[in-house]
């Protein structure tokens, strides 16, 4: 490959650049977009995902002659035959050089983040707007009956959608899961999940100090990028969400029995045994109880699986989908069409409102 990506700590950031391997040197444009998603506090796995993205593209580009500046300028057909041609190149796996085929989403997902290098330049004056990009206009009308309006990018010339085949659970498959559980740690950590749809390094997160209203029983997700157990929540976007009596009710008893540990850290998931005793959760850690809880309860237990969960309940207690996208901290329109501002207060009046409906004859000795 004539262009690489590599990444520099300076201070508490991790920085990433795209540069030529040739000469050395630096490629601007790529390397200040990479910048640009750091200072918008964007997930380290997302910004790196984008940083090794590029260079492929700008592979791409050097074997055809062409330049970042000379794409943009192209009139709309030969510049839709360019980034079709670019779908392909992907889809064939001629990126790597495997020539193994990959789906149509991974290729989809290249495209879309060289259309956010584009878009980046063109908001800073460099380059022209693509032509093969419409901005489109979305309204929603709130619970309350005020009009919400945002603008999106889109392209028609994406490769159909592979079916997503993740398994959604089902309320009996939660309460197996639960019932496997051997500590009311784990048995907190799948309820949150479940009940609220944090992502796994959102929850690992929380700081049982700073992150828990006890008074309104509501969890807060923060963004930090210092958290020793390096879980970080996706986006700098801070939320809460209501969670039932019965999840209040086992976080009171799991702090109460792990009092002696809790006293050295403020994490809310820590480490219950073994060397590491009263440190925080890692992802790799709380994973491995995933596999042995599955083997217990005879499923396989994922993250995801209970997030799926979490959305498909709320969509059937019908949620709408902005506030349904609010709740989970989606922040890319491809996830969920949009991405609006929700306010806090409809979405916990809709989180209330289902808990009270969902919680009904729950004995919360069954939890216990």
């Amino acid at each position: 490959m004539k262009y690489i990506y590599g990444q520099a700590k300076k201070g508490r950031k991790t920085y990433f650049y795209v540069k030529d391997s040739e000469t050395g040197q630096i490629e601007p444009q790529c390397t200040r977009y990479l910048k640009h998603k750091v200072m918008q506090n964007r997930a380290h796995n997302t910004i790196l995902r984008i940083a090794r993205i590029l260079p492929y593209y700008m592979d791409f580009l050097y074997d055809r002659d062409l330049t970042l500046s000379s794409v943009a300028s192209m009139k709309f057909a030969e510049q839709s035959e360019h980034f079709y041609d670019f779908l392909m190149y992907v889809k064939s796996g001629s990126h790597t050089g495997s020539y193994k085929e990959v789906k149509n989403n991974t290729a989809n997902s290249y495209l879309q983040a060289v259309f956010g290098l584009y878009n980046f330049l063109h908001r800073n004056g460099e380059v022209p707007f693509l032509s093969v990009l419409d901005d489109r206009n979305f309204s929603y009308v709130t619970p309350v009956g005020t009009t919400v309006s945002s603008s999106f990018l889109t392209y028609d010339g994406y490769l159909k959608k592979n079916e997503h085949n993740a398994r959604i659970a089902t309320k009996e498959d939660v309460q197996k899961i639960l019932a496997a559980c051997n500590n009311n740690r784990d048995k907190l950590l799948l309820m949150l999940l479940e009940e609220t749809g944090l992502r796994i390094g959102e929850a690992l997160g929380i700081r049982y100090t700073e992150d828990i209203d006890y008074e309104k029983k509501r969890i807060f997700v923060r963004y930090r990028d210092v958290n020793q157990n390096r879980a970080y929540a996706k986006n700098a976007e801070e939320r809460y969400m209501k969670i039932s009596d019965a999840l209040f009710s086992l976080l009171n008893v799991y702090l109460s029995e792990n009092a002696d540990l809790f006293e050295k850290t403020d994490y809310l998931f820590i480490v219950l045994h073994g060397k590491t005793r009263g440190t925080p959760l890692t992802a790799n850690t709380f994973y491995s109880s995933l596999e042995t809880i599955g083997r217990r309860c005879g499923l396989h237990v994922t993250n995801h699986m209970l997030r799926h969960y979490f959305a498909d309940e709320r969509r059937k207690a019908n949620w709408a989908i902005v506030e349904i996208s609010k709740a989970l901290g989606h922040k890319n329109i491809a996830t969920t069409e949009n991405y609006l501002h929700v306010s806090p207060r409809e979405i916990e009046d809709a989180q209330d409102l289902y808990l009270k409906k969902a919680t009904e004859g729950v004995n919360i000795s069954d939890f216990l």
